[in-house]
């Protein structure tokens, strides 16, 4: 017989600083082989096998056999949900190195979050569709207007209206971006769309040249937001070509 749930077990499992690096490198809703993430984790392949084992058997991760490639995910968007929340009460980690400082300003400036869109450039965009209303926030609730469900039909999304959204705080910004099946549909539209493109170092993402402007003008101003706030001009990126 089952009692209460073992939230010590659980706190000592998320405690570990590899097991929650690489928790926090699956969040991206991507599939990664045991050498990628030990590249990304900067452990040995022993290190992160184990550390990976501990997780499957909590149930936390998803494996997938192809060849002889075996590749892990997280089997769903609560443990992304989790860690993402610990992120918004935590204190930022010193930033030492300028690779390190590189990557921070590439997460914070447009990133995935599992499956929807965050960082400056997700909450700016979440801030144009409320200017725009296509959407309304009441309370903490989100609402989809009639304006906005031709909106999201015009940039392909099928059937909008059967799609819910909901505010999920960004831990980089301490504002709402959007998420739900809503944020979700948004983010897999503008891959499939070619508008974004993944990065293949870390979880952040860029505009392409082919995105159309309203959305270039939105990742533009979520920029120009940052530096203005720092008083100075910041790490930027260019557009992909």
């Amino acid at each position: 017989m089952d009692g209460t749930p073992n939230l010590p077990e659980t706190i000592q499992l998320i405690g570990d600083p590899t097991r929650i690096e690489l928790l926090t490198v699956l969040i991206d809703n991507r599939y990664y082989t045991v050498t990628e993430l030990s590249k990304r984790t900067h452990v040995s392949l022993s290190t992160t096998s184990y550390h990976l084992k501990k997780l499957s058997n909590m149930g936390w991760i998803d494996t997938y056999k192809q060849g002889k490639n075996v590749y892990y995910g997280l089997i769903n968007d609560s443990i992304a949900n989790i860690i993402e929340l610990l992120m918004t009460i935590s204190a930022p980690k010193k930033i030492n190195f300028y690779n390190q400082k590189k990557e921070y300003l590439e997460i914070k400036e447009a990133r995935t979050y599992y499956s929807h869109l965050a960082g400056e450039f997700g909450v700016g965009l979440f801030d144009f569709m409320l200017e725009k209303h296509y959407l309304e926030k009441k309370n903490h609730e989100v609402a989809m207007t009639e304006a906005g469900t031709e909106f999201f039909r015009r940039i392909g999304i099928i059937a909008p209206e059967s799609l819910n959204g909901k505010l999920c705080m960004d831990w980089s910004e301490r504002r709402f971006h959007l998420a739900g099946p809503l944020g979700s549909e948004i983010c897999s539209t503008f891959l499939q769309q070619g508008w974004i493109v993944k990065s293949t170092k870390n979880r952040s993402i860029i505009l392409s040249a082919v995105s159309p402007e309203w959305l270039k003008t939105i990742y533009e101003n979520s920029k120009r937001m940052r530096i203005n706030n720092n008083g100075s001009h910041s790490h930027t990126r260019t557009m992909v070509n």
